[in-house]
């Protein structure tokens, strides 16, 4: 059975963490400011426009949280209705 995705306000430390590269700190700044940027949107296309425009993601982040991120906050995004997600590719 495939694993239900969780959306961005599931998202804890662990899973920071587990996704590679930052340290247990770290790791707990980076949710404190990905919970700030997220909060009270349900939009999944303005948690994406918010996490871009304060470039939370660095280029030197690891692949894996970039992932974390990225399906996280379209965990619940239908493409059959709503086409494709919001995408970006960090630059330096």
């Amino acid at each position: 059975m495939e694993k239900k995705k969780n959306s961005i306000g599931e998202v804890g430390v662990d899973d920071i963490i587990q996704a590679g590269g930052l340290s247990t700190q770290e790791a707990k700044e980076f949710h404190k400011i990905l919970n700030g940027t997220s909060k009270g949107l349900l939009d999944p296309r303005l948690v994406w426009q918010n996490v871009v425009a304060k470039r939370i993601l660095k280029p030197w982040h690891s692949h894996g949280l970039h992932q974390l991120v990225y399906y996280s906050v379209y965990a619940r995004w239908d493409s059959s209705v709503n086409g494709p997600p919001l995408y970006w590719f960090p630059s330096l």
